[in-house]
């Protein structure tokens, strides 16, 4: 027999039968319910009181149910965490709420942030394909080492070019991510020829150096000239399979995150290196699901150290 909930008249009735000083086993039998409801109810109020116990049982039963949990508090928490570009799932994990809970709230409108604004919100769109001609390449990503590959081996980039709105000037980032760690880089160029690449991979060796073993690019123009970056630094070039985004898929999605503070639109000519900066810092110290919570920064220093 399993626990169940005295009703009223049943609490007068046990109250009786604890006049009679009887067992717990033989009051439960003389209900009908289980031994152990009769010993929680006994414990509800001492000495028993029947009135007592249902008022205590009125009182618990209203406070019951699933409390809304959106106190003033926690929104503001969430909003200024969806503000620095958190997925609700990162907010969650951190602080102990439920995902599902934050998108209801997102969509009901109970939290002070459009839906449309999360980071890889409706990600998916039409590519268009390479029209700056070809050029052949040495190593394909299918010469890369396994170690690589699974991201056990530390020093291992994947590069890209984000642009600025078509029309506007030539100004670009040049994006770098760490494969192990996720750690994302990027520094401002006035266009995406070779030379100017090379230049701007010069200033990025100039930063990280030793910690840069090869890079993984696709077949874009800007990396033609990709020789002189393995005689100069002595690391390996990778290319990608043609129309292959998925086989630099940590660079997509960061591209994706530094979008977020860059929009489609944006001219990278208004666009200043402290700008750029703070939104690095912004998404290399959000915490990682995939790092068990630890940022991409902390996993950087300890690789690096």
């Amino acid at each position: 027999m399993s626990f169940s909930i005295l009703t009223s008249f049943e609490r007068g009735a046990l109250a009786q039968l604890v006049t009679q000083h009887m067992t717990l086993q033989a009051m439960a039998d003389a209900l009908g319910v289980a031994k152990s409801t009769v010993y929680y109810e006994l414990k509800r109020v001492v000495p028993y009181d029947p009135q007592l116990a249902q008022f205590d049982a009125d009182q618990k039963r209203r406070r019951c149910g699933r409390p809304l949990g959106l106190t003033a508090a926690v929104k503001c928490l969430i909003e200024n965490h969806l503000r620095l570009t958190w997925s609700p799932e990162m907010i969650a994990k951190a602080y102990g709420l439920n995902t599902a809970s934050i998108y209801n709230w997102l969509i009901r409108g109970d939290l002070d942030f459009p839906l449309c604004e999360l980071p890889n919100r409706n990600v998916r769109h039409r590519r268009a394909g390479e029209t700056r001609g070809t050029f052949k390449v040495s190593q394909s990503i299918e010469d890369r080492p396994q170690a690589v590959n699974d991201r056990r081996s530390f020093g291992h980039w994947e590069v890209d070019t984000v642009l600025s709105s078509r029309g506007q000037a030539k100004d670009c980032l040049v994006t770098f991510v760490e494969r192990k760690t996720r750690l994302l880089w990027a520094i401002k160029a006035p266009n995406r020829t070779a030379k100017t690449l090379n230049d701007t991979f010069g200033k990025f060796m100039g930063t990280f150096g030793s910690q840069v073993k090869s890079i993984t690019v696709d077949h874009g123009k800007e990396f033609a000239d990709y020789r002189s970056i393995e005689q100069d630094y002595q690391i390996k070039v990778y290319f990608c399979h043609p129309y292959s985004p998925w086989e630099r898929g940590s660079n997509e999605y960061f591209n994706r995150r530094l979008r977020w503070f860059f929009p489609k639109k944006t001219n990278f000519d208004q666009i200043t290196t402290d700008e750029i900066l703070a939104a690095l810092e912004l998404i290399n110290q959000r915490p990682l699901k995939i790092h068990h919570q630890q940022t991409a920064i902390e996993s950087f220093r300890a690789c690096s150290d």
